[in-house]
């Protein structure tokens, strides 16, 4: 699948057509590569997106009107091509359409739309998500962007750690409390089970040790979530969803889905997020 580059004289940063996944953000400067590369010794991904579905179900089966629906862990975004429709020198524009693959997992015709903008060493990732059908469409919809952690040689990810911009209450998927406050150790037993963040404050989180950052800003999520793959991977996901995985069991309908979004015949669902590297 083609890749398409934008840069300036502080960064750059590479999109893929396969799965509008950022394959590098690339800070000049520093000479660090921030996003992780989607070593399958660790974790094949790199920053998908959650779409039409955040997680999976218990079973692994979603009912909508009825019909019995197989659907992959977070969607099917993040194995889709995408198609480039446009690009220049600081903008990246990605389009997914509804297809026979698609159908077959989720019955609705649907436009997105990711626009990639680059301005010095931030990037601006917005959605658009259109309803083409002529009726309401449910959705559930996350970020799952992963950063290389350490982010430069010599270094280890225990000196790097958490801060966010406003005190929040962490806990485990079950809703176990972990701790309190505007900074999180990288604890890897809790990371790799997931530590979760609900109706979050915070609109900024860095991750850094002092020296190097990525920081992510993000607002208007339901949930805010950490991640980290097992075997001391070397990245953490910083996750902001709407809607979430099965906890435990639950026997709903795909719209009754916690946190699940409804989007009105013909209109669009449009969010953001940023990157800024340092």
């Amino acid at each position: 699948m083609a890749v398409f580059r934008m840069e300036n004289t502080q960064a750059s940063v590479e999109v893929s057509e396969h799965a509008s996944e950022i394959t590098s953000f690339f800070d000049k400067e520093t000479g660090i590569e921030h996003m992780w590369p989607g070593n399958p010794d660790f974790w094949a991904g790199r920053n998908p997106t959650l779409f039409p579905m955040v997680g999976s179900t218990w079973n692994k089966e979603v009912v909508i009107d009825g019909t019995v629906y197989h659907m992959g862990n977070h969607g099917f975004t993040r194995g889709s091509d995408f198609t480039c429709v446009r690009h220049d020198e600081n903008t990246i524009v990605m389009e997914l359409k509804d297809s026979e693959a698609t159908l077959a997992q989720y019955p609705f015709a649907f436009t997105l739309r990711i626009t990639y903008t680059l301005n010095g060493k931030q990037l601006d990732i917005h959605y658009s998500i259109t309803n083409d059908n002529d009726r309401v469409m449910p959705f559930n919809f996350g970020l799952h962007p992963a950063f290389n952690c350490p982010m430069a040689e010599g270094e280890t990810q225990a000196e790097y750690h958490l801060e966010l911009n406003a005190p929040e209450t962490f806990t485990t998927l079950q809703g176990k409390k972990l701790s309190e406050g505007n900074v999180l150790e990288l604890n890897r037993a809790d990371l790799e089970q997931t530590i979760l963040v609900t109706a979050p404050k915070t609109t900024e989180t860095k991750l850094t040790n002092g020296k190097h950052t990525v920081t992510v800003r993000a607002e208007g999520y339901e949930w805010l979530a950490f991640w980290s793959a097992k075997n001391n991977a070397p990245f953490v996901c910083i996750e902001p969803w709407h809607s979430h995985s099965d906890f435990e069991e639950v026997k709903v309908p795909f719209e009754k889905r916690e946190g699940t979004l409804f989007l009105d015949a013909h209109q669009e669902f449009t969010t953001d997020y940023s990157i800024i590297v340092g």
